[in-house]
């Protein structure tokens, strides 16, 4: 499989998974060469996108190959990679619970299992505008709060996550949305409780092992294809 179809694939997984916002939202993923990385091309949905969809830029956004416009927000990317060389995909996207998250005075906390990948330590959050990420400096200040997790809420506007591979940086996305559909679903009742740390930590240990993130990617791999032969 070819990095643009695999990267395909992830879009389309996202959107399955309450990512898609019409036709906005972008994947990316490094290639094995200096300073550049194939990305979804602009115009299209999460849910649409195919390995042709997918243009190759430098971090600087000239375009290298690929029939598509590249996003303006493309600094997200050129700069979470420039500031983290251990990143290989990122993941800029507004699911709608994450971004009610963000948006709010809460974090995300470890109501569930799967909740225990992203507290403790609480999410940063990008509050120094909620306008489109569109130059360096803006795409260098989120890439700074990726902390632990490697992830950022972008008060009122999405989410960035990112990983050392497009499946983990997938998977992550779509438990981030689960997670915080949970939440959201525990705030309509009132109190609500959570895991304390430690068993936070625990959970997290036995939970997310590499060889469990690869097989909820397959995972989701067949529910996509079931998804699209319906």
């Amino acid at each position: 499989m070819t990095l643009p179809e695999k990267l395909a694939l992830a879009c389309r997984i996202l959107a399955m998974q309450g990512h898609n916002d019409m036709i906005y939202g972008h994947v990316s993923a490094l290639t094995d060469k200096p300073n550049e990385y194939w990305i979804k091309g602009s115009g299209i949905g999460l849910e649409e996108a195919t390995a042709e969809d997918m243009v190759l830029i430098d971090f600087e956004g000239n375009p290298l190959a690929g029939k598509r416009k590249r996003h303006n927000e493309f600094p997200i990317h050129s700069e979470v990679y420039r500031t983290n060389p251990e990143i290989k995909c990122v993941i800029h996207t507004h699911p709608t619970y994450s971004t009610i998250i963000a948006s709010s005075e809460h974090r995300l906390l470890p109501i569930t299992n799967l909740s225990c990948a992203f507290y403790p330590p609480a999410i940063s959050k990008f509050e120094e505008s909620s306008d489109l990420i569109v130059t360096a400096e803006q795409g260098s200040a989120v890439a700074k709060l990726l902390g632990e997790h490697n992830i950022v809420l972008l008060r009122n506007h999405g989410i960035v996550v990112a990983g050392t591979s497009i499946e983990e940086a997938c998977i992550r996305g779509v438990l981030l949305e689960h997670s915080a559909k949970t939440q959201v679903a525990a705030a309509s009742m009132g109190a609500f409780s959570w895991a304390t740390d430690a068993d936070a930590l625990i959970k997290r240990k036995r939970i997310y092992r590499p060889d469990a993130m690869l097989n909820l990617w397959d995972y989701y791999l067949r529910m996509l294809r079931k998804h699209e032969t319906r």
